[in-house]
This record gives C-alpha cells, sequence and structure tokens, in this order.
C-alpha cells in the first residue's frame, strides 16, 4: 500500500470511490460531494489517497482522505473512506497517520463530525487524539444529530 498527497488527476478516482463508499452510509440518500469539489479539494485541501498495485503494473485508488482549512485556522476533517472489499486491512489507519502528521507539522488543530451511534468510529477517533467532544442536535437535519470532536496539534 502506498499513500501520497492526492493531485488534480485523481478527483474522478476519489470522487468515484466516495460515491460507492457512500452507498452503506446510514443516509445514503443524501447526495455524496461531487466531482467539482473533489477536484477543488485535491488542489487546494489536504488531500491523501491510498494506491495498490493492480496485478498489471499499475497502480489503483483504494481510499481517499480530505481535510480543508477553516477560517478560525484548524482544519475539517471532512471525509475518509476505503474501497470496501478492503476495508479493516489498515487502509484507512495509514490515511490518518499521513493527514495528522502532515497536520502537526504545520501545528494546525483539526476537527470531524461523527454520527452518535457510530460507537467503533469514536473511539478510532479518540485514539489519534480527537478527545474533546461537543454534541450538536440537528447538526444537518433535525433528526441527524452530531459530535464533533477535536483534536490538538501536536508540537
Amino acid at each position: 500500500m502506498r499513500y501520497r498527497r492526492a493531485t488534480p488527476q485523481d478527483f474522478l478516482a476519489i470522487a468515484d470511490l466516495d460515491r460507492r463508499a457512500w452507498m452503506k452510509n446510514r443516509n445514503a440518500e443524501f447526495i455524496p460531494d461531487g466531482e467539482h469539489v473533489w477536484r477543488l479539494w485535491c488542489e487546494h485541501g489536504l488531500t491523501f489517497c491510498a494506491l495498490t498495485e493492480d496485478g498489471n503494473g499499475s497502480e489503483r485508488l483504494v481510499g481517499a482522505i480530505v481535510a480543508f482549512p477553516c477560517l478560525d485556522g484548524r482544519y475539517c476533517v471532512h471525509k475518509a473512506f476505503v474501497e470496501e472489499p478492503l476495508r479493516g486491512q489498515r487502509i484507512g489507519a495509514g490515511l490518518f497517520e499521513a493527514l495528522l502528521s502532515e497536520l502537526d507539522a504545520v501545528g494546525a488543530d483539526a476537527f470531524l463530525t461523527v454520527d452518535p451511534v457510530n460507537e467503533a468510529g469514536i473511539r478510532l477517533y479518540e485514539r489519534w487524539g480527537f478527545t474533546e467532544r461537543q454534541f450538536v442536535p440537528g447538526f444537518y437535519r433535525p433528526n441527524e444529530d452530531r459530535y464533533v470532536l477535536t483534536r490538538r496539534a501536536r508540537r
């Protein structure tokens, strides 16, 4: 598995993987981020991708993570996903490690949101240092509550 910063040339593959990953979401009826935002995030956000050998001597994109800067100086970790058959193989962990290492290097705090029923996700994010927690009822829609978890940069 190889991890690297995404480039603008990666945006179509990342957007496609995003659409497929989103189908398993508890609120899958809502539209995932489109190609236009992935094009911008690959160029202007902090986006990493995971690539694996496809058996024919080339690489295939199998995961991505994105964080973008906010006006208050923090970064919002917006999405992280891995191709479904490859989940549970620490690819997501590798993506988070690449991203958090970069955020620590620039001294940036980060936050993310998580569904309060996603106990496994919450435990995982806490292990990566997202320990400050705020419950926000109706974060997206009246029935979509979220925890906002914050991680302070490790300087």
